[in-house]
């Protein structure tokens, strides 16, 4: 049986490293995973909206998984999301993410056409009759456009394979609620990381985040204090991760977080597929400027910069 305790910690939704071509550069994602492991992260989210997921063809996003199953080398706890439109094509990454041994799985709710709650977790159904992994439930309003009640994720988390939800959402009265009607064994991971101190305050177990491919150890920090119950340093941690978001907000998540661990070393270029923005010459530079006026940033190079 999951034991939900295995799973808390802070996730790197991990960016999809690309050459030039707009091919996957595999060499740098298994440097990116390296690199994190280093800096002490739980594990890694795979194939995700960072991942560019949605915009990569399925063998891309089983390629993506198998590299990032042999680069972290038993040592990281992995969830591969195989959310798709289609419940067929999610079972299938899902069959295939169970086949290279990750240790759970994760899925975003249908989107682009309408379908009811009963529906969706119909979908979640089928997905966990077809594959034994454990299932964290994607909650990304601002994406999908899909809004789900608590007696939604109530009834989800009566499944024995559901063992929580990612949720990336500002609203965290509706995180408390998740926390409070599904009980303390429902894991709950923050997803947006603009206020992961206010989401452990809430109750959050962990996070689930794309900065932390450029910072994460400001993130490890903040989760660890919160875990021995030190809030008092949490407002000024997240002040500081928050200078970077406030920056980053300025430009693109995806391309921006790409150009940093570009400029700190880690992966060879800062190529994002289109239709996702690509950065201009003087959006670059003022990036890298910023890049090499914060010490947040800096840090978290290592040696690599």
């Amino acid at each position: 049986m999951t034991q939900s305790n295995d799973f808390k910690g802070i996730y790197t939704a991990l960016v999809t490293p690309m050459h030039e071509d707009g091919s996957i550069d595999h060499e740098s994602l298994v440097r990116l995973v390296q690199h994190l492991q280093e800096q002490e992260v739980t594990g890694f989210y795979v194939g995700g909206s960072t991942g560019e997921g949605f915009i990569l063809s399925g063998e891309e996003r089983k390629a993506v998984l198998e590299t990032v199953v042999r680069a972290a080398e038993g040592k990281s706890k992995i969830i591969a999301h195989i959310g798709s439109i289609g419940t067929e094509a999610s079972i299938e990454l899902a069959r295939h993410a169970h086949g290279q041994g990750v240790d759970a799985m994760s899925a975003v709710v249908p989107f682009y056409y309408k379908t009811t709650a009963d529906q969706i977790k119909e979908h979640y159904y089928a997905i966990m009759a077809a594959v034994p992994l454990p299932m964290i439930v994607y909650h990304y309003p601002g994406a999908t456009g899909v809004q789900l009640s608590m007696d939604f994720y109530e009834e989800l988390a009566r499944h024995p394979q559901c063992i929580g939800v990612k949720f990336t959402s500002l609203n965290l009265f509706e995180m408390q609620q998740i926390r409070a009607r599904c009980g303390e064994d429902f894991l709950v991971f923050n997803g947006h990381d603009e206020v992961y101190a206010a989401g452990a305050l809430t109750g959050a177990d962990g996070a689930i985040g794309s900065t932390y491919n450029m910072m994460a150890p400001l993130f490890v920090r903040m989760y660890r204090e919160a875990a021995r119950g030190g809030w008092q340093q949490l407002p000024a941690l997240q002040a500081e991760a928050n200078e970077v978001i406030a920056h980053m907000v300025r430009f693109d998540v995806i391309p921006y977080e790409k150009y940093i661990c570009y400029a700190q070393g880690i992966i060879r270029t800062p190529k994002t597929r289109q239709p996702l923005k690509q950065l201009t010459e003087e959006e670059t530079a003022a990036i890298r400027v910023f890049y090499e006026g914060n010490g947040t940033l800096r840090q978290a190079a290592g040696t690599r910069a």
